[in-house]
């Protein structure tokens, strides 16, 4: 009996040794990074679908903006009769937003426009440069055009660069029928024989040309309308002013010994 008790206090003393030696712990620190929240772009992106218009290298060009997100943008301009299609993207930097768009590159004088818009001005700052760079670079400033003038006016309306397009959508002189848009593009479609030919009558032979067009591009100041045209044989100059004649049953646009009468009221 003895012996077992001594070899189970032998047992206890060794156990009791092993228990009172020191444990080392391995402490890892870890160093937490605080994950970054990005500020909400809370930009209306889709304030800037609109037109714009401006001077550019002397003549108007109007920018029709169709579309707009924070990464993207697609529209058109029109210039002297010519009408691109515009594509690009949005950047935004603090409080400035820049659109760079570009023409489809199909054309020599085809390039890439930047606007810049600042804070909540909606009437940018831009210049384009040529694709080819035999083109000097142009910059322009742009107004942002009143479309609140929705209705068809009536004769007394007074004529504005929001109505125009109303009194004048389908208006002829003797030279042949012109259809101003809304968008600053007008029509000018014509016979190559003439437009007030009676062809009642008349063998295949003698029957006139197939109808032309040739395109421009109008802006209104004050009382005055200008029309830049893309280059051609039949109209009087590339550029030509004509002035608004609004009377109670007609309105014309006064040319020498060749007005443009609109055919419909408005």
């Amino acid at each position: 009996m003895k012996k077992i008790i001594l070899i189970f206090t032998s047992a206890l003393l060794i156990t009791s040794c092993e228990e009172k030696e020191p444990i080392t712990e391995e402490i890892v620190n870890i160093e937490e990074i605080a994950a970054e929240i990005p500020e909400e772009d809370l930009f209306e992106y889709q304030a800037l679908t609109v037109m714009y218009i401006g001077d550019f290298g002397g003549s108007d060009i109007r920018i029709i903006v169709n579309y707009v997100s924070k990464t993207n943008a697609i529209g058109y301009n029109i210039h002297r009769g010519l009408q691109r299609n515009l594509s690009g993207r949005v950047t935004r930097n603090g409080d400035s937003i820049i659109v760079a768009l570009a023409e489809p590159g199909d054309h020599k004088f085809d390039g890439v426009f930047e606007l810049l818009f600042i804070g909540d001005d909606f009437e940018p700052k831009g210049t384009w440069i040529s694709n080819s760079g035999e083109i000097p670079e142009q910059r322009f400033s742009l107004k942002k055009m009143d479309s609140s003038e929705t209705e068809y006016p009536d004769m007394d309306t007074k004529i504005t660069v929001a109505n125009l397009h109303h009194f004048f959508s389908d208006a002829n002189d003797t030279l042949g029928e012109y259809s101003f848009k809304s968008d600053g593009l007008v029509i000018f479609s014509y016979y190559p024989g003439g437009y007030n030919y009676n062809y009642s009558g008349l063998e295949e032979s003698e029957q006139p040309q197939q109808m032309k067009t040739i395109q421009g591009s109008w802006s209104l100041k004050g009382n005055k309308v200008r029309v830049s045209w893309e280059k051609n044989i039949v109209l009087a100059k590339p550029q030509m002013e004509y002035k608004i004649i609004q009377e109670e049953y007609e309105v014309q646009l006064e040319w020498p010994d060749n007005s443009i009468y609109m055919r419909m009221y408005p």
